[in-house]
């Protein structure tokens, strides 16, 4: 904070610690609190305490007041916390009695703040900003917080017990070592009562989360659960063992208890469990409780566990896995014997899109596996059976082209996988792209494009792309009703058209080419004309040549360069990026090994300003939305750096008419500014108003055309990337217009708000 700032907190600490004034919203208080953090993390909280005397008046004052709202009094908490997260600062704090007064809730002027989560989420989080130093673990262990802590491992409130459990680790974390004996300095007689002290909070932890392993009550499993798994992933291995004794038992009598709601975070200790040294000791039981986990409960538990399973970097039974996921998804969409479906198993199975959507995650897993490979034909058939199938769900289906994907990625080309593409996959997904549902048009030709870029330079995936009447699936779905189709179908020509080995006609290219200039010129729809703009610019990246878009850049940068959204206009630059870095760099009158010539630079620049690239880098510098300005400055400022490097004279040759275009009366405007000298029009003052630009632009002594070199001088292109990097964070979001803002809030009526930050 700077000064004033600092002159603004005695103010602000006034009316904050004022009952009788309109407390603040917690955004704003949120956001004084991360200044404070940026103050402390600068200096300690001693030193801000001494040189801000107002920061402990309003701890006083709030302690002592017998009327406090609780936002303002569980922000006192949090900036205690904060302050006196360094000793020093710590020190202060206790010798002045504030600690004890607001974390040792007995003492709380106030009754019934405890009741509200406001307040008790404050109290953890002062806490939690507090612990970070021994004396501060000292304070905490003596004083018996950690009753109140355990307690609120079963609050009400899911962010609470959540933050509880994360403190808890942190404790346990933190006084290890001394529990463990590792403090060289625990001979003494004040670090051995500490030492003591450290041990009974410890074991009262792991105490309390095996009493809850234990429990009954759902409610109070499952913050063990997870408190168990935050240890298991955050602390050190001494503790990880000492704790899996503790707990090791009731974790066996859970494995077997039918819960769905107790499935995912016993999976997620397991697999916390798995990533240690604990997988590898056979006392720790940690794969046999996976088998029990797995074999143990119902259909839909089971494929949890077994998606978990997979996460792990080391899974067993991969075959066994997968064969099981293949018959689960076989029964779901009805395909099993009718004897066991006929014994009443597995009828409610069927359609039930949860268990197939989640099968086939499971079943794209396995393809991470070496072992997997002896799944590819069943794993092919099972997903072609979903996607054959009338009754699958468009969700369904997305997860069935994603699963297809995974696997295309592992199988080496065959003949037998390609008359898979060519007669049974691409027969399903011409049905598809003319499904009555958008989203499965949507996601078929998403997969597609996908399929398409996966399998690039895949000779027989080509032909039988090109050969099967795809290509002209593809165009009739640029005629889409929906805007999310249409752009997935521009996506998928574009990654059609791009494939290799095969002889591209110039027909098709001309043919796709217009097809996409008439959505970027008439579609009503961004969307679509984004998507057209990505594939130019594509195509314009590898080295193949497309004649017919050479021929109709001209045309995509007018038409993108004056589009309304602000996207098309970035994407329309991005093509332009691509064009210039071709253009500059690759001169054909360079010898390889030297930079290019000046006549090739000269040739280059003068292509790109035939083709209106230049136009719209100087149209889009001036565009209203700031990243089109943003992204415009970026492409001028490289175009400056690279005349610089390989210009070897004024740069004069090349020159704009910019009377032709719009933003030519800002070039000249910023032009007048810095030469006012040379036109008596032009008077003395630090500005040029635009009434005298129209009388430069009538005088006889003005240049109608301007060089390339004078524009990107001119315009000063450093001071405005950086104003452009600005926001207007950097003045509202700023701590003094936060104190002002709360400063005028308070003395006003409850319908004023505080700005949004």
């Amino acid at each position: 904070m700077d000064s004033e700032c600092l002159s603004l907190l005695p103010s602000v600490c006034e009316v904050l610690a004022d009952s009788k004034l309109l407390p603040p919203d917690d955004t704003s208080l949120e956001k004084l609190l991360d200044w404070f953090k940026d103050l402390t993390s600068q200096d300690d909280g001693q030193s801000l305490l001494q040189h801000q005397p107002c920061l402990l008046q309003f701890l006083y004052s709030v302690m002592e007041s017998e009327v406090v709202d609780p936002i303002i009094f569980s922000f006192s908490l949090k900036l205690a916390g904060l302050l006196a997260a360094e000793e020093s600062g710590f020190c202060l704090l206790q010798e002045k009695g504030v600690l004890v007064s607001m974390f040792v809730p007995d003492g709380w002027h106030v009754l019934g703040l405890w009741k509200n989560a406001s307040v008790r989420c404050g109290w953890l989080q002062g806490l939690w900003n507090m612990l970070q130093h021994p004396p501060a673990m000292d304070f905490f262990c003596r004083n018996g917080i950690i009753t109140l802590v355990l307690n609120l491992q079963n609050d009400e409130s899911l962010f609470i017990t959540s933050l509880t459990n994360q403190i808890l680790a942190h404790i346990l974390n933190c006084s290890m070592p001394r529990v463990l004996g590792n403090d060289t300095d625990s001979t003494a007689e004040g670090q051995a009562l500490v030492s003591s002290d450290w041990v009974s909070v410890t074991t009262e932890i792991m105490s309390h989360m095996s009493r809850s392993l234990a429990s009954e009550d759902q409610a109070v499993i499952l913050p063990g659960l997870r408190l168990l798994a935050i240890v298991l992933t955050q602390c050190g291995d001494p503790l990880k063992r000492l704790l899996w004794k503790h707990v090791l038992e009731p974790l066996e009598v859970l494995a077997i208890r039918k819960g769905d709601s107790l499935t995912p975070p016993m999976m997620a200790v397991l697999q916390a469990a798995a990533r240690t040294p604990l997988y590898i000791q056979p006392e720790c039981r940690v794969e046999a409780l996976m088998n029990v986990m797995l074999y143990s409960r119902n259909t839909n538990e089971s494929v949890l566990c077994a998606a978990s399973i997979l996460l792990l970097e080391k899974c067993v039974s991969i075959r066994l896995i997968g064969s099981a996921v293949i018959s689960l998804l076989r029964i779901c969409i009805g395909h099993y014997p009718s004897t066991i479906l006929q014994v009443g198993n597995f009828p409610h199975l069927i359609g039930c899109c949860k268990i197939q959507r989640c099968g086939l995650d499971v079943l794209g897993s396995l393809t991470v596996y070496e072992e997997s490979m002896d799944l590819i034909q069943e794993a092919f058939a099972i997903i072609l059976q979903y996607m054959q199938s009338p009754d699958s769900h468009a969700t369904v289906l997305k997860k069935a082209h994603q699963a297809a994907l995974k696997w295309f990625s592992i199988c080496s080309p065959s003949t037998d996988l390609w008359r898979f593409v060519s007669n049974d996959l691409f027969s399903v997904l011409k049905k598809h792209v003319c499904d009555g549902r958008w989203e499965v048009r949507d996601s078929t030709l998403e997969f597609i494009a996908q399929l398409t870029s996966a399998l690039k330079g895949n000779s027989e995936y080509t032909e039988a792309l090109h050969t099967n009447g795809m290509i002209s699936v593809l165009f009739t779905a640029l005629s889409d009703v929906e805007a999310y189709v249409q752009a997935s179908a521009v996506a998928a020509l574009g990654e059609a058209l791009t494939t290799t080995n095969l002889p591209l006609c110039t027909s098709l290219q001309e043919e796709i080419v217009s097809h996409l200039l008439t959505v970027l010129a008439q579609d009503a729809e961004s969307f679509p004309r984004r998507a057209a703009l990505k594939v130019f610019t594509s195509w314009l990246k590898i080295p193949q040549t497309f004649a017919a878009l050479d021929q109709s850049l001209s045309s995509v940068f007018s038409l993108g360069g004056n589009d309304c959204d602000w996207e098309v206009k970035i994407h329309t630059l991005e093509l332009a990026d691509v064009l210039m870095e071709k253009s500059l760099s690759h001169c054909p009158y360079a010898v390889q090994g030297y930079e290019p010539s000046e006549r090739c630079t000269e040739q280059a620049l003068n292509k790109l300003m035939d083709l209106g690239t230049l136009g719209l880098l100087f149209k889009c510098l001036f565009d209203c939305d700031r990243p089109v300005s943003q992204k415009a400055c970026a492409l001028l400022l490289k175009l400056r750096a690279f005349m610089k490097q390989t210009s070897h004279t004024d740069g004069n040759d090349l020159a704009l008419e910019i009377c032709r275009y719009n933003w030519g009366e800002e070039i000249l405007h910023r032009y007048c500014s810095k030469r006012p000298e040379q036109s008596d029009c032009v008077s003395n003052d630090d500005e040029v108003s635009y009434e005298q630009i129209d009388i430069v632009k009538c005088d006889p002594c003005w240049p109608k055309e301007i060089s390339l070199c004078k524009i990107l001088d001119v315009l000063d292109l450093d001071e405005m990337q950086h104003t452009l990097s600005l926001s207007s964070d950097h003045v509202i979001n700023s701590p003094r217009s936060l104190m002002e803002d709360i400063l005028f809030v308070a003395h006003q009526s409850e319908d004023n708000v505080v700005d949004c930050y």
